[in-house]
């Protein structure tokens, strides 16, 4: 284990050593760590939505010299650059060159970290540009995606690690370092950095690893201020494309809609509309007509060999391949599933794109119909990771096959396989056989079994069920604080009040307001005093507008109550009638 860094007191928390080949004198051995959570909350506010001052010392030119910041003074920069995306990369990669004789940025976009930007030696931005690397694949970039903890050592000896470090330029360097940015549960970003055959200077990795715990803090504000805007610079009937392609990742194979959090930050360039990102990723493909000479063939282990290989090309390939023979290859796809994934088995609270999972669960996601009648067995698999993951692969596939599946997944024991469940149900909640479902999934409410009535109260919140609303408040009184809690949680969401564990509060709430529509509980709620109500809030008006109508949730107050009025005027526009009432 190497020591803290003079000065520092102590080493980062969660270091755990592994045991490799002894490191060359001075220099640190194999660390692989636990990071610290750092997604509470988006930051400080800010007061007003102009671009700061450019922080004395900074440059975004990439040819810029190596900053001579102290950690206090790289934090102070990284602060100041969470409302432009390019900027903050940049700021994290120029401290970095204190360190490191090169440094590099990877967007992870649909399960791969394509190589975004870089600074130092040897630099070929050209060549990273093109890179893109499957995170289920085995190499150090999946060690970091799966732990989430970083990496700081010899380079492993693994030929796909070697092969994707050669693929942007980087020639078996003596050690290397890896950090995963996470934000809300996603991996958005690794950074890495090596120098070259020298030894790396512990001090100064020891401070990179402090300023890069910073870094999902600043990413989130980052995604906070970009959800808020990015409905400004878009026509109402348009979809909209964000301002610059992801390198590595052609736009012509990219699906829509992406994730929330990764179209925040413009790493995916299509940001879905209004009511399809309810509908997952099959409905927003056009239908695929068979020629009838298309058929399956005769063997498909080359195909699955290329299409779980480490190769995206030849994974694209494979897919277009499996496409044109669906039912064939849903059920191939179906034995072999999940197949390899970087996704690690977690609680979640928005679904992830199919690609995200692996590449089974995307090729399947392509497939329509026959991949729904393939899957929907596996939703009730005796194996855990198989059900989880082919719940969320469900949410991207809109069929009515899957519906009784992701239903019973809401009640399963596990809290991470309920909650792919939820997601999933969320992403469905528009097929008729889900919404008939709902008054069964209500009367849960009244089991005898504790548990049960807790995990139908959080699935009646995710899906947002107005009808639901008297049973959750007489839940909020239960006895069993395991239900009640459940209960508060599920009204917020369908309410976006806070009243917490008050059945009378809520009930007084309910008699007010009953015979308003939600759209409006929306609107009350933009003058929430909990930033979190208010962004959630404005997240979902302006999706049903596509227009946030200037109200930003982290502007002044004055600012604020502007906007408010705008939106209570635009809910009582006619025209305004059928949109908001889908809320």
């Amino acid at each position: 284990m190497w020591p803290p860094a003079p000065g520092q007191g102590q080493q980062p928390p969660g270091v755990s050593p592994a045991v490799p080949p002894a490191p060359p004198r001075g220099e640190p051995s194999f660390i692989i760590f636990s990071n610290p959570a750092s997604n509470q909350g988006a930051g400080r506010p800010r007061s007003t939505p102009e671009t700061p001052a450019p922080v004395p010392g900074a440059s975004n030119a990439p040819g810029a010299e190596v900053p001579d910041w102290t950690l206090p003074q790289a934090r102070a920069a990284l602060r100041e650059s969470t409302r432009d995306r390019d900027r903050l990369v940049d700021v994290a990669l120029r401290f970095g060159r204190r360190t490191f004789d090169y440094v590099a940025a990877f967007a992870v976009v649909r399960g791969a970290a394509g190589g975004w930007d870089a600074r130092g030696e040897g630099l070929d931005a050209g060549a990273l540009s093109q890179v893109s690397i499957p995170l289920d694949a085995s190499s150090v970039f999946r060690t970091v995606a799966v732990t989430r903890g970083s990496y700081a050592g010899p380079l492993p000896p693994d030929a796909l690690t070697r092969h994707y470090l050669e693929l942007f330029g980087r020639q078996a360097p003596r050690t290397v370092f890896l950090y995963p940015v996470e934000v809300k549960g996603r991996l958005v970003a690794i950074l890495y950095g090596d120098c070259g055959q020298k030894p790396m200077s512990q001090r100064r990795l020891s401070d990179y690893i402090l300023f890069c715990q910073d870094l999902p803090a600043a990413f989130q504000e980052l995604i906070l201020f970009r959800k808020q805007r990015v409905a400004e610079l878009r026509a109402p009937e348009e979809d909209f494309t964000i301002d610059v392609d992801v390198p590595g990742f052609p736009a012509s194979s990219q699906p829509a809609p992406a994730p929330a959090v990764v179209a925040g930050l413009g790493w995916s360039p299509f940001f879905g509309r209004g009511g399809v990102g309810n509908l997952g990723r099959a409905a927003a493909m056009p239908p695929r007509v068979l020629s009838p000479e298309e058929r399956p063939p005769p063997d498909f282990a080359p195909l699955l060999r290329r299409l779980t290989g480490p190769d995206a090309a030849q994974r694209s390939s494979a897919m277009a391949e499996l496409a044109r023979s669906p039912e064939a290859s849903a059920r191939v796809l179906a034995q072999h599933f999940p197949g390899p994934t970087a996704w690690s088995r977690l609680p979640v609270v928005e679904l992830p794109e199919a690609d995200e999972l692996g590449p089974i669960p995307a090729a399947l996601s392509r497939l329509g119909r026959p991949a729904a009648v393939a899957l929907a067995p596996l939703l009730d698999s005796n194996d855990a990771d198989a059900r989880y993951l082919a719940l969320l692969t469900a949410g991207n596939l809109p069929y009515a096959e899957l519906v009784d599946g992701v239903l019973r997944g809401l009640f399963d024991l596990e809290p991470d396989i309920s909650s792919a469940a939820r997601v999933a149900a969320a992403a469905l909640k528009h097929l008729p056989r889900l919404d008939a479902s709902l008054r069964d999934l209500r009367q849960e409410l009244t089991s005898r079994d504790a548990l049960r009535r807790s995990l139908a109260a959080r699935a009646l919140g995710t899906l947002h069920d107005r009808d639901a609303i008297e049973g959750l408040i007489n839940l909020t009184g239960s006895d069993d604080a395991m239900c009640a809690q459940a209960a508060a949680e599920a009204l917020r969401e369908v309410t976006r009040a806070t009243l917490g564990l008050n059945p009378r509060q809520w009930s007084s709430w309910w008699a007010e307001n009953r015979s308003r529509r939600r759209a409006d509980w929306l609107v009350a709620a933009l003058r929430h005093r909990e930033l979190d109500v208010r962004l959630a809030s404005i997240e979902e008006l302006s999706r049903a507008l596509h227009d946030t109508l200037g109200y930003y949730a982290d502007a002044p107050d004055a600012e604020r109550e502007a906007a408010v009025r705008r939106w209570e005027a635009a809910a009582v526009d006619p025209a305004n009638a059928r949109r908001l009432g889908m809320l």
